[in-house]
């Protein structure tokens, strides 16, 4: 039976699994949309723009492309009543979307199983405003498995679009990031390759966009577990994925994840010490 703890390293999705991004990003663009349009509507519209413009050219910072996402949406419904400084603050926007109320401390407690790595369709600067919420000072002492870039940051690697010249779900994205963490990294990062390297059988994607992480994980077959978020994320939730169940495990949150991985490691404290006992 394939157990959580014969992982050793969990990649994250950030935007979307650990930050509510639907949530910011609606709140900027809800004005530029006539006031009756569905939540859904706007962030669908959102999403197929953002997609175009990150396959047309992956060199533009993710930031920017926000900033061109928010002036075609302008376009296309005609408005002339935006300024450009509004595309501008939407595209600055990234840092102060905000964390889930179960992320940073579930964060914490499964970096003292695994080794935690970023692969984000973000840009640099940006992620380091995120980064910032997800650290902890008061968590910072729990016991990490793997060294962390800062005694108070959960993660152990930081790899972005920006890193990459590349966005998800280009399947070169998660095959560079496999590549980082084996016995031979392919590149130099501001942050360098951790000092240890894992296989690709002991690699977990945590994902909740079935477009972006889940079925790429799936292509590379690898094990993943959707953070399904209740179901109320619209972006990435192809509905064919979905159908299809591409993922091995399934939670609501990354705090149920944390106490499934928590439950199994108390599981096998007890098998062994039952053993020892005979």
């Amino acid at each position: 039976m394939l157990e959580f703890t014969s992982h050793k390293l969990l990649v994250f999705d950030v935007y979307g699994t650990l930050v509510d991004w639907e949530s910011g990003i609606y709140n900027s663009l809800r004005t530029v949309f006539p006031e009756d349009t569905p939540r859904e509507e706007v962030l669908e519209k959102y999403a197929a723009a953002e997609l175009d413009l990150q396959m047309k050219d992956p060199s533009v910072a993710y930031s920017k492309i926000l900033d061109l996402t928010w002036v075609q949406l302008n376009l296309d419904l005609a408005s002339s009543t935006s300024p450009a400084s509004d595309a501008e603050r939407f595209g600055a926007s990234i840092p102060t979307w905000q964390p889930f109320e179960d992320t940073v401390q579930a964060l914490h407690r499964l970096k003292e199983h695994f080794a935690l790595v970023v692969l984000s369709n973000v840009d640099n600067k940006s992620f380091e405003g995120t980064h910032e919420l997800l650290k902890s000072q008061t968590l910072e002492a729990r016991n990490s498995r793997y060294p962390t870039v800062t005694p108070d940051s959960p993660f152990s690697l930081i790899l972005t679009a920006q890193q990459l010249n590349a966005y998800k779900p280009d399947l070169k994205v998660l095959e560079t990031a496999l590549q980082q963490v084996s016995s031979a990294p392919r590149f130099n990062l501001p942050h360098p390759s951790p000092p240890w390297a894992v296989e690709a059988r002991e690699v977990l994607v945590v994902a909740n966009s079935l477009l972006h992480d889940i079925e790429p994980a799936n292509l590379h077959n690898l094990n993943s577990v959707w953070i399904s978020r209740h179901e109320k994320n619209i972006i990435g939730t192809n509905p064919d994925l979905k159908e299809r169940g591409a993922w091995k495990w399934r939670f609501e949150t990354l705090g149920d994840l944390a106490d499934a991985v928590d439950q199994e490691v108390k599981e096998k404290k007890r098998v062994a010490a039952a053993l020892r006992e005979l």
